[in-house]
């Protein structure tokens, strides 16, 4: 597939590419026998060759949580914590920045209600993690606004997007 992605002014001379996000989600099943192996997968990312003295992509491999994987599991009962910000709004676009900010938004002001003991803050703080992230791709560099200080910066995906 190719993919463009959106241009980002730095200044009047330059610009940089807006980062990229993929999801890349297996449909099949695999054998019992297979489960316990690393099965490796090649990825590959180029850019035209005209801009390739100028950009240069790199990949960034992270495994998604399996309770953001299985979100269907996330859907509330009458007598479970609610979770406002999902399902995501049909008008909810991937590539909108400002729809990010605002998820995040509505994840920090959800889960510092929410007693940390909870798997669903658990859940909660790596998704909010996600969606700063969308907003602030280059964090830790760059500017960026301070989040509750009730959130840590811990977490399975924050702490391998740090790595």
């Amino acid at each position: 597939a190719t993919v463009y992605p959106d241009v980002q002014s730095q200044n009047m001379d330059d610009a940089t590419l807006k980062p990229l996000f993929f999801t890349i989600k297996f449909a099949s099943t695999l054998p019992k026998h297979l489960i316990e192996q690393n099965i490796p997968i090649k990825i590959s990312v180029s850019i035209a060759e005209e801009y390739g003295c100028f950009a240069m992509p790199f990949v960034k491999a992270m495994s998604m949580l399996p309770a953001i994987d299985q979100c269907i599991e996330c859907v509330p009962s009458h007598d479970e914590i609610l979770i406002p910000f999902f399902p995501l709004p049909s008008m909810f676009d991937y590539r909108n920045r400002s729809d990010w900010e605002k998820l995040s938004k509505e994840i920090e002001k959800w889960l510092v209600q929410l007693d940390t003991k909870l798997p669903q803050w658990m859940w909660g703080r790596d998704a909010f993690w996600l969606a700063f992230i969308a907003v602030f791709p280059f964090f830790p560099r760059g500017t960026w606004p301070l989040w509750n200080p009730h959130i840590p910066l811990e977490g399975a995906f924050i702490e391998q997007w740090l790595e």
